[in-house]
């Protein structure tokens, strides 16, 4: 915390500094002065939290320091030194406001200063905890109203440029897109609201105020700090990454952060924040742990996460389904690509990748459902841990595919009643269904049917059944902690006795062991 003595007296001035190690105390003297003028000048420029000042000085005293701060609302917070004829002047410089303490230079000593200085601390603690909630309601309704903060202007407390930072928690992607924005998976946590947090102070940034864009995106607006010249944008991304490793400490949890810059007055300050916000919203696009400028990514000012796709795009997507279902390895690959690269060239386009997934996994799903298999989700985090970048979700969803074309090969050319057959039995293998059930939903002999199963896929209507219903079992084994009797009735089996026979017919282990690892 900053401290600045002042006295016309340079003894009285080296008495109170070498009174405390301040430092240990966790205090800094930033400044001393010799007259309340100087004083005032020092206050705009270094902006001290606690001022130490004698009531009797030449050019400016002590009252008419207190008068000026209060007036410019420098939020500092005064402990007044003076003799004991001065009383008088103390007590009225204690009816000003803002004086939190009184001390008599002859009987100073530390540890009355230390009593001093902690008042001090706790009172201005607290009335900055009241500006900051403050301009925290002011921000939201400028930025939500497009007002200006006129109090804040007027005052010259806060000059352009302004940097805008916009601070969220580093989530997994999801295939699906949210609605009305924000993010997928939603925050695994809110931003405190008494609690704020604790804005980084720099040489050439002073904090405008901060607050909770929504549970899971917090907004920091900075100023350039009073009497320098025009900050470095470079030196913001330092202040950046002190905030956001401030973040990463406090919270256990990985953060991204995305600031951008504005010239301009407060009252247009809602562009950057639209500017941070659309590159929050593209966060899969860089990744975790990103620190970016949102003015130098490729993002589409439109914003057009909620316009439909349209002609090529709509045909080449076309184009990646119908290469799945030829089972085609070598051109499902490229056609990924190719939307891949489109959706990252020339702008992020968001509702490109997430159609991109859509249309590649409901394909995929086509060729599940023929071999009587759900649908899967090929970014499910229990199938290879959380994907947070578009390379990741590339490479991940590509494999995937390729699996399940290499899996539904045998059955690329199976007859329209066989297709109908195995899709039947992939709706209702948990049921207790045989040949005839299967046949007479399909209008043909259950003779016939059998026909079908040997030539088509040489085995038997009962062994594919089984398939399945196993296929069913090891993926309830692998994922869930259920009992062996529910596993056995959702796949199918009416005793479990039976369903431990064929389980281990078929994968040589009983069920218990495949669940357990055991593997022959």
């Amino acid at each position: 915390m900053k401290v600045m003595l002042v006295d016309d007296e340079r003894i009285a001035l080296e008495r109170v500094g070498n009174l405390l190690e301040w430092s240990r105390h966790g205090y800094e003297i930033a400044a001393t002065a010799t007259n309340g003028k100087s004083a005032l000048r020092l206050c705009e420029e270094i902006r001290p939290q606690i001022v130490i000042a004698d009531i009797r000085m030449p050019v400016m005293d002590g009252l008419d320091l207190i008068r000026a701060a209060s007036e410019r609302k420098l939020g500092v917070k005064f402990i007044i030194m003076s003799a004991y004829e001065d009383f008088d002047c103390a007590r009225q410089a204690i009816a000003l406001g803002n004086v939190s303490g009184y001390l008599i230079k002859h009987e100073m000593d530390r540890d009355h200063l230390l009593q001093a200085l902690q008042k001090a601390k706790e009172a201005w603690q607290t009335d900055e905890k009241q500006r900051r909630i403050e301009r925290a309601r002011q921000l939201k309704q400028a930025l939500a109203e497009s007002e200006a903060l006129a109090l804040a202007e007027s005052e010259g407390e806060f000059r352009p440029p302004f940097a805008v930072a916009l601070m969220q928690e580093d989530l997994p992607f999801a295939p699906v897109p949210p609605a009305g924005g924000g993010t997928a998976n939603g925050p695994a946590f809110s931003w405190p609201e008494e609690d704020l947090l604790p804005l980084a102070d720099h040489p050439e940034w002073t904090p405008v105020g901060e607050f909770a864009l929504d549970r899971a995106r917090f907004i920091a607006v900075y100023a350039r700090k009073a009497k320098t010249a025009a900050p470095r944008r470079e030196s913001f991304r330092e202040l950046a990454a002190k905030l956001q490793a401030r973040l990463k400490r406090r919270f256990g949890r990985p953060f991204s952060l995305f600031y951008s810059f504005h010239d301009d007055g407060l009252s247009t300050l809602s562009r950057s924040l639209h500017r941070v916000e659309t590159a929050a919203r593209h966060a899969v696009f860089c990744g975790k742990d990103a620190l970016l400028c949102a003015d130098d990514l490729p993002l589409n000012d439109a914003d057009g996460s909620s316009l439909p796709l349209r002609g090529a795009r709509l045909a080449e997507l076309a184009r990646l389904a119908e290469t799945i279902r030829q089972l085609d390895a070598g051109q499902i690959e490229s056609a990924i690509n190719r939307l891949f690269d489109s959706s990252v060239r020339p702008y992020w386009d968001l509702p490109l990748l997430h159609e991109t997934i859509r249309t590649a996994t409901a394909a995929a799903s086509e060729l599940l459902a023929a071999k009587g298999l759900p649908a899967e989700d090929p970014l499910d985090p229990r199938r290879g841990g959380p994907a947070y970048h578009i390379d990741e979700i590339r490479s991940r969803l590509t494999d995937w595919i390729i699996g399940v074309c290499s899996a539904a090969s045998p059955y690329r050319n199976l007859s329209g009643k066989l297709l109908k057959a195995v899709r039947y039995i992939g709706d209702h293998y948990h049921e207790d269904i045989n040949i005839e059930d299967v046949a007479y939903s399909l209008g043909i002999s259950a003779s016939y049917l059998h026909q079908l199963f040997k030539r088509e896929m040489d085995r038997t209507f009962h062994d594919y059944l089984t398939e399945i219903r196993i296929e069913q079992a090891k993926r309830i084994l692998s994922r869930e902690d259920a009992k062996m009797t529910d596993v056995c009735a959702r796949v199918g089996y009416r005793s479990p006795q039976h369903f431990s026979q064929v389980f281990k017919k078929v994968t040589g282990l009983l069920p218990h062991q495949y669940r357990h690892g055991v593997r022959a």
